[in-house]
């Protein structure tokens, strides 16, 4: 779906639009780490922009539904929490689970898109 990095290790391949199982930061405190799914949006040099993904109820609009969740390799259904959207270094990616479908990724683009204009 992009752009992909070369690495010396697991994330040898990574593109924008995959889903990975990360080390997700707590929000109350940066230090403690979520093993969890998110996925990428955006590849920088030493970072990854990345979603959270949930199993939560949506809490707001900015929870997009991931209709196609099977087919991401999620374990359930989930919601890309958008306003959830933190720069991870790329040692926090343990594995990939595999890509979000086209049009759940246009949809969480798009309403990441709204979110930053809005905020």
């Amino acid at each position: 779906m992009g752009q992909s990095i070369q690495e010396g290790d697991h994330r040898e391949k990574m593109n924008v639009g995959e889903v990975w199982f990360v080390e997700f930061p707590y929000e109350d405190d940066l230090t403690q780490f979520k093993p969890r799914p998110c996925i990428v949006l955006d590849i920088e040099k030493l970072e990854v922009l990345s979603i959270k993904v949930t199993s939560q109820d949506a809490r707001d609009d900015y929870d997009v539904p991931i209709f196609k969740w099977r087919e991401s390799h999620l374990d359930k259904p989930s919601f890309a929490r958008v306003s959830k959207t933190i720069l991870l270094k790329k040692e926090s990616f343990l594995k990939k689970l595999g890509d979000i479908h086209r049009d759940d990724f246009n949809n969480i683009v798009r309403k990441f898109m709204e979110y930053n204009s809005e905020n």
